[in-house]
C-alpha cells in the first residue's frame, strides 16, 4: 500500500513538472513569435523596386534558433514574420516568408553546435543565405526576375544586419543565460 502510493505521488510530481516545463517553453516560444512580428512590423522600411520590405525580424529568429534549437527557431521563424507580412498588407509573402524564415530558423538551430562562436557566426551566415536565396527563388517565380534580381541587394543588407545584431545578442544573452 504505502510504497505504491509513494511511487505514484513520485509520477505525480514529475508529471507536473514535465507540464510545468512544457507551458513555460509554449509560453516562451509565444511570446518570441510576438516579438518577431513585433520587430518585423515596426523596423519596416519600405524600399522601392521591389515589393517587400527591409526589416530585422530575422534578428528574434536567428538568436531564438541559436538559443533554443532548430525546433522553437522554425516556429518563431515560420509564424511571427507571416503573421507581420499578414497584418502590414503583404498577403501574397505570408506563405513566402512562412517557408523561408521557418527554414532559415531551423537550419540556424541545426549548424549551432552549442559551443562555439565560431558555430554560432557560421549558422546565422547559413541563416543569411537562406534568407537571400530563399527570397529570390520565391519572387522570381511569383514576381518576375527583375523584382528577384532587386531584392537581393535589399536582402543581404538585412542579412548581413541580422548576422551581425544577432551575435553581438547571442555573446550577451549566453553569457547571462550560462
Amino acid at each position: 500500500g504505502y510504497s505504491h502510493m509513494s511511487i505514484f505521488y513520485k509520477e505525480d510530481a514529475m508529471q507536473h513538472v514535465q507540464n510545468r516545463s512544457t507551458t513555460s517553453a509554449l509560453v516562451l516560444t509565444a511570446v518570441l513569435i510576438a516579438l518577431a512580428t513585433l520587430f518585423t512590423m515596426y523596423t519596416k522600411i519600405p524600399v522601392p523596386g521591389i515589393r517587400g520590405y527591409f526589416n530585422v525580424g530575422d534578428v528574434v529568429i536567428m538568436t531564438s534558433a541559436l538559443l533554443l534549437g532548430r525546433k522553437y527557431g522554425a516556429y518563431i521563424g515560420a509564424i511571427g514574420p507571416a503573421l507581420a507580412d499578414l497584418f502590414l498588407g503583404y498577403a501574397v509573402f505570408v506563405p513566402i516568408t512562412f517557408v523561408v524564415k521557418g527554414i532559415e530558423g531551423y537550419l540556424v538551430g541545426t549548424v549551432y553546435n552549442h559551443k562555439t562562436t565560431t558555430s554560432a557566426l557560421v549558422a546565422t551566415i547559413v541563416g543569411g543565405i537562406i534568407i537571400v536565396a530563399g527570397y529570390f527563388i520565391a519572387e522570381y517565380f511569383v514576381f518576375d526576375p527583375g523584382v528577384a534580381i532587386a531584392g537581393i541587394v535589399t536582402n543581404t543588407i538585412q542579412a548581413v544586419m541580422s548576422v551581425i545584431i544577432s551575435m553581438i545578442l547571442y555573446a550577451i544573452l549566453r553569457k547571462r543565460l550560462g
